[in-house]
């Protein structure tokens, strides 16, 4: 306070109150009004999990979208319009990578070894199933979103040109739906095998890619084929198995035919590549040959609705070809069941 008491004081009621009561030990009938508490809202944060950030970083800012989880779907789009996957069984290349810091989203075999586990220490003559899913563009713990297919649509083309710098890919835009995006990634991966296979002599992604193209044309045959047969369509000599395994040959063939003009690979006679052209084995006094329907270097491929062991006849003629089979592969309908594909190593090898 102020020495002279005609000072006019600027403090508040309130304030001097407290002082006098300091001073005389006596309370003013003065009520300090109660404060409303501070709050501090901060915008930047994730709806799904609460988490706060220092910057825009969570769905509301649009500036860095994460990636929906299982069962939950951005504001703007229905969960049942999310690109979602059934993953295939696999272990991620975890040194992989596509652009900046991210794994890469997808199973991306580059050999037969790669999608029949323990191909390569098996014993001869050992069947060893194709693994669950293999073929599918996903792994087990991943799904393919859109920015995820973008960049490997994009890693796979700078993968292409690496060989071959002169390669166009010819798009209309970016796919916008799951299926759109699945055949994107497929198809540029069929270019791939095929400019290593052309420039490098490369068999390894080719024979994967005709593995799963031979597969998606198995099944699609055999759906085909036994509508064909209960329409009447199709006339069996032996069995109803044998009509539809014939319709099935016959339409497998000419796709595979297809597929190789397409994407410029030369097959036929003398060719590493090759659809239904016989093999001979002429290390006995007589020269005989078995018929693979489809070879891509030492691999043979063998389309069937039956199971097939290493002892059928068949079989041994393929080991016993020219060519000098690593290998057999035998693409069965998946309808048919788990493991309906399989690989058989040469015995003794």
């Amino acid at each position: 306070m102020s020495g002279n008491p005609h000072a006019i004081s600027h403090k508040s009621p309130y304030s001097q109150a407290f002082e006098a009561y300091l001073r005389t030990g006596r309370r003013s009938g003065l009520v300090a009004p109660t404060r409303r508490m501070e709050r501090k809202f901060n915008p930047y944060h994730d709806p799904e999990n609460g988490q706060f950030t220092f910057a825009p970083g969570g769905q509301r800012s649009g500036t860095a979208r994460r990636s929906p989880r299982e069962g939950s779907a951005p504001a703007d789009r229905p969960a049942a319009t999310q690109p979602r996957l059934t993953l295939a069984n696999y272990k991620p290349n975890p040194r992989a990578r596509i652009g900046g810091n991210q794994r890469r989203p997808s199973y991306d075999p580059m050999t037969l070894e790669q999608t029949f586990p323990g191909l390569r220490n098996a014993p001869g003559g050992a069947i060893i199933a194709l693994a669950d899913n293999a073929l599918d563009i996903t792994g087990p713990s991943r799904r393919l979103t859109t920015e995820l297919a973008g960049a490997e649509v994009k890693s796979l083309i700078a993968q292409i040109r690496q060989v071959d710098p002169d390669f166009r890919y010819s798009s209309l835009g970016p796919a916008t739906t799951l299926e759109g995006q699945i055949n994107e990634i497929k198809t540029l991966r069929m270019h791939r095998a095929a400019v290593r296979y052309n420039k490098l002599g490369d068999m390894g992604p080719l024979q994967v890619e005709v593995l799963r193209q031979m597969q998606a044309s198995t099944d699609r045959a055999y759906e085909k084929g036994v509508k064909l047969f209960g329409a009447g369509h199709l006339r069996p000599r032996l069995s109803p198995d044998e009509a539809i395994g014939n319709f099935i040959d016959r339409s497998v063939k000419a796709e595979m035919r297809m597929l190789f003009d397409r994407y410029g690979i030369q097959h036929g006679v003398g060719r590493q590549v090759r659809v239904s052209g016989r093999e001979y084995d002429t290390s006995g006094t007589d020269r005989t040959y078995r018929i693979p329907d489809a070879r891509v270097g030492r691999m043979a491929y063998d389309m069937t609705t039956e199971r097939k062991l290493p002892s059928k006849p068949q079989i041994r003629g393929f080991f016993g070809a020219d060519f000098g089979a690593d290998s057999v592969v035998i693409v069965r309908p998946t309808q048919l069941g788990r493991g309906s594909t399989y690989v058989i190593k040469k015995p003794g090898k």
